[in-house]
């Protein structure tokens, strides 16, 4: 408690020059507007823009002679209880995530290939190697899914899917042809496992993007993209110019649209399922707009929260006029990210900035508690949540890759290829302010070498540990304990990379990437598994690893978290640790893939590599990203090609 009132005290009495404030006149901040204020806004922006002009008439070849007809765009199908058990890899305990599998202990839930589909499975049923199935939930017509939630104290199953749809309010006659994103939430009871019923369909206008739940609150973030208004720019086909009264005439019937024009008809709703009626999304003093007034609104950030515990509320929504391109979830707040270089300071704009919005977790819904920048890219996969963490005190912590290393600027964030930005709520105003950099006149050491970019990064117990890699992989370790003085305590040089940093206990790091050769420009050589000691903050050691196949060989956990499962056993004495690789044999020119695994002794700070588990080879054709596991006492279950295979733990 100490130090968070040391926190904010320097917050209030240290020069503001320190802070390094990237939002200018208040650009990227967020206030309250109302749908009635917005409209008037919205429609003066509308009335600004009007153009009439003319043009002349077109009078083709009778032989080539074509009427053109307006066709509206082709809607294409969207892509489509036991003892010690496994459960989805997280990043933040107590923060759900959706996924292709789920376990309750003894029954498996999996999305069947190519999401057409979820198959349940009884591990208690299973002949040799294959498991009964004895269950089938079907998903709407031509949506993909994105994940399950698994929610066994309710008997609950919830899937996401999204599915594109045709506009279809009357009102919407400016774009006719027009559709949108549609975000699908089902929610079955498992009363009888054997024969899921759908209690509740809730279908809501908006691009699925994130999804996370925390206890018996299910949380979604969705994109609308906003094209519904009335046109302005007319053209009129005419044997000779347009008089001004013509003109004026024409834009009086443009003007006579846009008063007619409602924003709350082109605002997202929802429909309940068996109902044509749809239900606005957002209520009074639920709408965000940019502090500096925005320009035409082109698209919208919906936060949604929902009760599993009465699904027949309402669901609970803030929205903000803008954009989600990047998102972390801690179990106090919710953090929405979009690229944004107007946001950065013009001394050093060729670097990449961001637009951060932060909302806590207030009781039902969302509260905004402001805005704020920091500098560098974020990874393009799953794993880019990973470059940030929200310590006990609130303060928001962010390791990012610089693209634009220069030296023609003083601050020395410009030459290095990382940069951490350690980010706080100021006392009195919606803003996040950025109390620490790194590196910074303190600490001007580059975090990585010239020509270096970030790869894996993970944030935990006050400590931060990322990798970068060129030729070598470098893992950095940086003190966060003190908010306002993050420093770097440690740092180890070995060949290869990690993409992916799994921490097994807080003082062993596994470490999910690519062996690499340092003679050969850092030439891959093959996948590779590293047990890190990090029990030394300024001494961290690769202990042991593990290394499988030749260049190619691939793991499902390189990009996504979700494809690692790991199970303490033995009073946590010992980990296990299953995940899907792609070995590559150079020699014979193949591939095979299998479920790979490995044990670590905590005791001994050994790593051992148990085998792979492979299936049939008239199975083992098809690979993709969704290869996963599921531990269970001591068995495993490999989820493949949407089927589970069972094996135990130990193949003798």
């Amino acid at each position: 408690m100490q130090k968070f009132w040391l926190v904010v005290f320097c917050v209030l009495v240290m020069p503001s020059a320190l802070f390094a404030q990237e939002l200018g006149d208040k650009d990227g901040f967020l206030k309250p507007v109302s749908i009635e204020l917005l409209e008037q806004q919205i429609k003066e922006q509308l009335k600004s823009q009007i153009t009439i002009s003319d043009y002349r008439p077109y009078r083709p070849d009778n032989r080539a002679r074509l009427r053109a007809m307006p066709r509206p765009p082709s809607v294409m199908a969207a892509q489509a209880s036991a003892g010690q058990v496994s459960g989805t890899n997280l990043q933040e305990q107590g923060v759900d995530e959706a996924d292709m599998v789920k376990t309750d202990g003894r029954y498996l839930y999996g999305a069947n290939q190519q999401g057409a589909g979820i198959r349940i499975f009884d591990t208690q049923a299973v002949s040799g190697s294959t498991l009964k199935q004895i269950a089938t939930i079907g998903l709407p017509a031509n949506s993909q899914l994105h994940g399950i939630y698994l929610i066994p104290n309710r008997k609950q199953l919830v899937a996401l899917t999204s599915s594109y749809q045709p506009m279809r309010h009357p009102i919407r006659r400016y774009r006719p042809y027009g559709g949108s994103g549609q975000t699908q939430i089902l929610i079955f009871n498992l009363a009888n496992v054997a024969k899921p019923q759908l209690v509740r369909q809730l279908d809501i206008e908006g691009g699925f993007y994130q999804s996370r739940r925390i206890n018996n609150r299910l949380y979604l973030v969705l994109n609308n993209y906003l094209s519904d208004y009335p046109i302005v720019h007319k053209g009129i086909e005419s044997k000779q110019a347009l008089t001004e009264q013509q003109k004026e005439a024409e834009k009086k019937k443009i003007i006579a649209e846009i008063d007619q024009w409602k924003l709350v008809d082109s605002l997202p709703s929802y429909t309940e399922r068996n109902s044509k009626n749809p239900v606005p999304l957002l209520t009074t003093n639920a709408l965000y707009s940019p502090e500096k007034k925005p320009e035409l609104i082109s698209s919208l950030v919906s936060l949604i929260s929902l009760d599993l515990d009465d699904i027949r509320q309402a669901p609970q929504t803030l929205a903000y006029i803008g954009s989600a391109e990047n998102f972390y979830m801690s179990d106090k707040a919710a953090y929405l990210i979009s690229n944004y270089n107007a946001a950065v300071k013009a001394p050093i704009s060729s670097m990449q900035g961001n637009a951060l919005h932060k909302f806590s977790l207030s009781g039902k819904s969302f509260s905004y508690r402001g805005s704020g920048a920091f500098f560098g890219s974020l990874n393009w996969n799953e794993l880019s949540t990973f470059q940030f963490d929200e310590d006990q005190r609130g303060n928001l912590r962010v390791v990012t890759y610089n693209m634009a290393q220069t030296t023609k600027h003083p601050d020395p964030i410009t030459r290095s290829p990382v940069i951490l930005s350690v980010l706080a709520e100021h006392p009195s105003n919606k803003q996040l302010i950025t109390v620490s950099r790194l590196p910074n006149a303190k600490y001007p050491k580059p975090l990585g070498k010239p020509g270096e970019r970030l790869y894996g990064a993970r944030l935990f117990n006050d400590y931060a540990y990322f990798v970068t890699f060129r030729n070598t992989d470098p893992l950095y370790v940086v003190d966060l304990r003190n908010p306002l003085d993050p420093k770097v305590t440690g740092e180890l040089v070995i060949p290869g990379f990690s993409d992916y940093l799994h921490p097994v206990t807080p003082t062993l790091l596994l470490g999910v990437g690519k062996a690499a050769d340092a003679q050969a420009g850092g030439a891959q050589q093959g996948w590779k598994l590293s047990l890190f000691d990090i029990a030394n903050p300024s001494r961290p050691q690769e202990i042991d690893k593990v290394q499988l196949g030749g260049s190619g060989s691939d793991s499902p956990a390189n990009r996504n978290h979700h494809a690692i499962t790991s199970l303490a056993i033995n009073n946590n004495t010992l980990t296990r640790v299953a995940l899907p690789v792609m070995v590559s044999d150079l020699n014979t020119g193949t591939s095979k893939n299998g479920l790979h695994r490995f044990e670590v002794n905590h005791a001994q700070r050994k790593l051992k590599h148990l085998g792979g588990f492979s299936v049939s080879p008239a199975q083992d054709w098809y690979w993709d990203d969704n290869d996963r596991s599921i531990l269970i006492d001591n068995n495993v279950y490999y989820f493949h090609n949407g089927n589970f295979y069972k094996s135990a733990w130990a193949v003798k």
